[in-house]
Order: structure tokens, then sequence, then C-alpha cells
């Protein structure tokens, strides 16, 4: 009897047959190469085009040239400009005399057209913005005449910036004595005087006297300061707040009053005017942490009047549970107020 045939062992998964193997089409050499350096070259163009772009109109020289015949890019270059004066790489172009008188005849020439179109007001703005930053006296005529020419509501932009490009220049020029410059101090002293019925630009005018105030804070001088006192009456809160930083800048303890309200940790009305919640807590711990600095300034350049309430305030301050802020600022303004406070103590030491 014979044996029966033994069955073919089951073949494993390793005992499958492979696939035929078959030369790449043309289309796969394509998904998998060219596709993939297109994407690559695509994306080298386009970081190449930004740079150039970054890079194309940088010359302050050629920016100044190309500002002389205006058209709707101008606004633009003037901003670039204004950014580079900003610029710790050019500061050797602050003091060039015939590049401030250029850029001065552009404003001038600006200011003399009655164009209050978005384009025109944004140029003369940035105009005045780079002119600040010289230190040179030919840039500051033409900005205090945009501070103080008014033909149209739009033109309030325009001042106010130049009001603004007045304090960087008084920084940059800190021996032009702009507190005995009678054209200056009435710029500003007129611009911290606005006042209007008209309901849509009450906001904008409340605007220019703050700035007003933060500027106759920089200047400094007899009569800025005494102009400041007036402010510290001001019904809008920024003007008031700023004219009070000012005199502090100078040890002036008229303004404590002011300067205690800053300091309040439960003042709510440092935060109005702003429309969303957020921008209310974020404008409450600005003026507040201005006012811990102001504080200190103070205290610093006043050792004969009685600032015990300042000291008081910043102690609060210390001690308080600060509810009306977040937990991620708290320690932030509790160490603010008690480095104020160690260093009047070291001040009164010394």
């Amino acid at each position: 009897m014979s044996s029966p045939e033994k069955a073919p062992p089951r073949p494993s998964l390793d005992d499958k047959p492979l696939p035929q193997i078959e030369p790449p089409s043309a289309g796969f050499l394509v998904q998998l190469f060219v596709i993939p350096m297109i994407i690559v070259g695509i994306i080298v163009a386009v970081w190449m085009m930004f740079s150039w772009l970054a890079h194309m109109g940088s010359n302050p020289r050629e920016l100044v040239r190309d500002l002389k015949k205006p058209n709707e890019a101008s606004w633009q270059r003037a901003l670039t400009l204004a950014d580079l004066l900003r610029n710790p790489a050019h500061t050797e172009l602050k003091s060039d005399v015939e590049m401030a008188t250029e850029l001065a005849t552009v404003l001038d020439g600006q200011l003399d057209q009655e164009s209050f179109d978005e384009t025109s007001i944004r140029l003369r703005m940035f105009l005045a913005r780079a002119l600040g930053e010289f230190k040179v006296p030919q840039a500051l005529p033409p900005i205090l005449r945009a501070a103080t020419l008014e033909r149209d509501p739009t033109e309030i932009d325009v001042r106010r910036t130049a009001l603004e490009a007045i304090a960087v220049f008084a920084s940059n020029n800190p021996d032009a004595e702009l507190s005995e410059d009678e054209a200056c101090m009435d710029a500003l002293i007129a611009a911290s005087r606005e006042r209007t019925e008209v309901a849509a630009e009450q906001q904008v005018r409340a605007d220019l006297r703050s700035t007003a105030a933060y500027v106759l804070g920089v200047i400094g001088g007899d009569s800025a300061l005494d102009r400041l006192v007036i402010l510290l009456d001001d019904p809008y809160t920024n003007a008031r707040y700023n004219a009070a930083t000012g005199l502090c800048r100078y040890g002036d303890a008229r303004a404590v009053p002011v300067l205690l309200e800053m300091l309040d940790p439960e003042n709510e009305e440092s935060g109005l005017g702003e429309e969303h919640e957020s921008g209310r807590d974020w404008k409450r711990l600005q003026v507040i942490n201005t006012g811990i600095r102001s504080a200190a300034q103070l205290l610093e350049s006043n050792s004969t009047d009685d600032l015990e309430p300042v000291r008081a305030a910043l102690q609060r301050i210390v001690d308080s549970e600060l509810t009306s802020f977040g937990s991620r600022v708290r320690h932030g303004i509790r160490l603010s107020a008690e480095d104020a406070l160690l260093a009047a103590q070291a001040h009164v030491r010394l």
C-alpha cells in the first residue's frame, strides 16, 4: 500500500511573489522631483522679491529726492524716511542740514496746498514726523507751521503729529531752549486750549490738548509748567494725567492731587474712553504704571515739599490685593511701587 503524497506546505507571507519591477513613469518622476523643485523655486523667488522691495528706496537721500515729486506713494516714502532717521545706524543723518532743509521745503510745499484727502494728510503727518528726528534748527519752523495750520478738520491729525514731532525735536536738541521760543510756546499753549461744541470733533480736540500737555511736560520752563497746572483740571483724563506726569518730571509738587488719582488702584475713571473691557484694563494698567514712575521722579527731584501722601499711595499699592488687575500683572505693579519707595528712601539718606 503506497503512502499518501504529502500536501505541499502553505506559503507564508514571506513567500509571496514580489511585484513585477517596472521602470518609473515620467509622471511619477515629475511628481517626485520636478514639482517640489518648482515649489522651492517659487518660495525662493518670492523671498528674493520681498528682500529686494525691502531694500529698494531705503537710501535716505533718494527718498528725499523722490519726495520732491509727490505722488500716491509719497506718504509711504516719508514714513520709511522717518523710520530710517530713528534707526541708530543712521545717526549722522540727524545732523544733515541740507537734507533737513530739503525736507522742510517739501513739507512747506505740502502745507501750501489745500488738499485734504487721506493721501495728502498722511504725507504731511510723516513729513513732520521725519523732521522731528533732526538735530538742526532748520527742521523746526515747518513743524510749528504744521502744528498750527488748520483749514479743515482733517488737518487736526497733522497738527497732533506735528506736536509729537516737537517733543522728539526737543529730546534731540536739549540745548534748543524751546521754552524760550515764542512761536513754539504759542503753538503748544494754543493747542492746549482747544475746545469745540461740535460733537464729532470733541474727541480729536481733547486728544490735541492731551498731546500738547505731554509736549509741554517734555519742554519744561516756567510758562510750560504754569500751563500744565491749569491742565490738571481738564475734563479729559489723558490731558490731566499728561499734565501731572510733566510736572513730576520737573519735581513740581503741584501735580500731587492728580498723581494720587493715577496711583489709586480702584480708579475706574482711568479706563474711560476705551470701547472694550480689555482696552480699559490695558489703559488702567498704563495709568498706574505711569503714575508710579512719575511718583518716583517727583520724590527724587523734590526734597522741600511734603510728599508723604505720595509715599503713602505707593505703600498702599504695595499692600493692596490689586483685585482690579489681572493676576499676571499684580506682582509687577507691586514691585514697581516698592522700587519707587526704596529709591526715594535711598535718595533721602544721601
